[in-house]
């Protein structure tokens, strides 16, 4: 079974979540790792950040563009 928990990502500098998956990893016995916070930032003002250059550049997709989060990366999608 698994012992480890690694929380990472702009979540894991959620206090409450930190507090609660440290408690719950001691009472199963696991142990439980977090990166500092200065490295949990979350990315969505470098994505809107690209995004707004993307729109000075003229690259604006129609509405038909959505997610796929199932592509399979190994395909070539191009």
């Amino acid at each position: 079974g698994y012992t480890k928990l690694v929380l990472a990502g702009g979540v894991s500098a959620n206090s409450l979540l930190r507090r609660r998956m440290t408690e719950e990893c001691q009472q199963r016995g696991w142990s439980c790792y977090y990166p500092p916070l200065s490295l949990c930032g979350d990315n969505g003002a470098m994505v809107g950040a690209q995004a707004y250059y993307e729109y000075l550049a003229g690259h604006i997709a129609d509405t038909s563009l959505n997610a796929y989060p199932t592509m399979d990366i190994a395909k070539n999608h191009a």
